[in-house]
Formats: structure tokens, C-alpha cells, sequence
């Protein structure tokens, strides 16, 4: 049995970043651009750059996290999934099995990312940083995090419980999108903000093998 990378084995701040650096400049040359290998997927991040935000919504029990997944799966650089679902865990097991690298992928639970990790947002280590259903996040938060996602080069994608509208917009977010698992068969994206609009829709055997959920 393969060994259970540090991420996994030590919840403290301070250790998670000190792994992470010594692995940095081993990984500093991977590509910051974010790809999936599903064509019609890529097409919707292909304008993304460093310093850009991205709003995900995705309802638990839908799936949706599937499809962030798929950008977590290519060379990624250092990244960390800062999540908070409501006293679940995170099982490597399952995101071995969807083909994510977790020597690259770091997770740290907090429900006040900004307040209880900010030294992460003040350095360049991880160049990808997945906020998931934060509980306490406020505007100030989301002004804070862009401005070190431009200031150091990181992508940052905001996963919010709850699916996403025109009428309440992000001014910090490039790019607003919804996703969700359409019954057996396939995969919607409803792209709300950004360089294009409208639904796309992905077949299920593009995104994974077996039916299994990933909330």
C-alpha cells in the first residue's frame, strides 16, 4: 500500500506549508494553465490566467464537484483544497480513484478560510486554491483574495452550496458557472459569467467511470 501523503497525515498550518515548500520548486515549472483533456470543457477555462477567481455553484448531493475535479487531474501545480462540509472528511481513496495527483494536492478544513489560513493567501506556494462551501465569508474575504490571488499568481476557484444567478453578480469573479450531474447519462455546465454564456452539456464517460457520488 502506497504511503498516505502528508496532507493527509497532518492537519496544522504551519507543517501542511512546510511540506508544500519543499516541493515547490520541484513543481515550479508546471504549466498554470487549467486543463481537463475534455475539449469542450477546456474551452470554457481556456481564458482563465493567474490572479484570476472562479465561482462555482454547486449544490450538495448533485455531484457537481466532479467537474472542478477534472482540472486537478493534468501536471497541476501545488494546490490546496480548503474545505468545510460539515464535519465530513476527506477520504484519499476516493480522489485517487478519479485520477488526482495527491502529492500535489494539499486539503486543510476551516470554516473562516481567510481569518484561521492566511498566511497561505500571503505567499506563492500553492498556485491553485479551491475554497469549498466556506461557512464565514464576506465581502471583505472575497476583496482579500483576489487581490493576493493577482498580487501572487494563483488561481482561486469559490465553490458556494448553492446554485448561482445573474441577478446577484461577482465583481471579483472572471468566470461564474454552475454545474451538476443531469440524471445517469451526462454532466451540465450553465456558464453564468465570462467570455461565454449559455449550457453545455458533457457525457457522463467524459467525466467518470462508474456512478458513484462526489457531493
Amino acid at each position: 500500500m502506497a504511503t498516505l501523503p502528508v496532507q493527509f497525515t497532518d492537519t496544522r498550518l504551519q507543517q501542511q506549508l512546510k511540506s508544500a515548500r519543499s516541493l515547490k520548486d520541484e513543481l515550479s515549472h508546471q504549466s498554470q494553465e487549467l486543463q481537463s483533456g475534455i475539449d469542450a470543457l477546456d474551452e470554457c477555462f481556456e481564458q482563465i490566467k493567474p490572479g484570476d477567481l472562479i465561482e462555482w455553484g454547486i449544490p450538495p448531493g448533485l455531484n457537481g464537484r466532479l467537474i472542478p475535479l477534472q482540472l486537478l487531474k493534468h501536471q497541476i501545480p501545488l494546490s490546496v483544497w480548503i474545505y468545510h462540509h460539515h464535519g465530513l472528511g476527506v477520504f484519499a481513496s476516493s480522489w485517487i480513484s478519479h485520477g488526482v495527483d495527491l502529492q500535489r494536492l494539499f486539503f486543510i478544513c476551516s470554516e473562516n478560510p481567510v481569518r484561521e489560513l492566511r498566511p497561505i493567501f500571503l505567499e506563492d506556494t500553492f498556485k491553485r486554491i479551491i475554497i469549498d462551501a466556506p461557512r464565514k465569508f464576506s465581502t471583505g474575504d472575497m476583496a482579500f483574495v483576489s487581490q493576493q490571488a493577482r498580487k501572487q499568481g494563483q488561481i482561486v476557484f469559490l465553490i458556494r452550496h448553492f446554485f448561482l444567478n445573474e441577478k446577484c453578480g461577482n465583481p471579483h469573479a472572471t468566470l461564474r458557472i454552475n454545474t451538476w450531474q443531469s440524471g445517469k447519462r451526462s454532466f451540465s455546465l450553465q456558464l453564468i459569467k465570462g467570455p461565454r454564456s449559455g449550457r453545455i452539456t458533457l457525457p457522463y464517460s467524459d467525466v467518470a467511470e462508474e456512478h458513484g457520488r462526489y457531493n
